[in-house]
């Protein structure tokens, strides 16, 4: 599943989700995570509706805001993992 993560490199709380982002990945491989730098990616990010940073796209929803928890973060994650066919839970972050 992809990940889209807008962000400005001057925004220290777009960092923050980074970091917080690149953990769940690194323990999910079935997540995929792309930065997309809004100041390089106008066009981008305003057909994509981005108007702050750090956002967090998946599909067409998106999670905004100027503090957005790990808790926020996995919770709008598990809201897009399909469900296990097999019966499997799901992943631990």
């Amino acid at each position: 599943m992809k990940i889209e993560l807008y962000r400005t490199i001057v925004c220290p709380r777009c960092l923050y989700v980074s970091r917080t982002l690149k953990k769940i990945v690194a323990n999910s491989p079935h997540l995929e995570l792309e930065t997309i730098e809004v100041a390089t990616n106008l066009t981008r990010s305003r057909q994509a509706g981005i108007k702050t940073v750090p956002t967090i796209r998946i599909g067409n929803d998106a999670l905004a805001g100027f503090i957005l928890t790990p808790q926020m973060i996995r919770r709008f994650i598990e809201q897009h993992l399909p469900e296990e066919e097999s019966g499997k839970t799901r992943p631990d972050y």
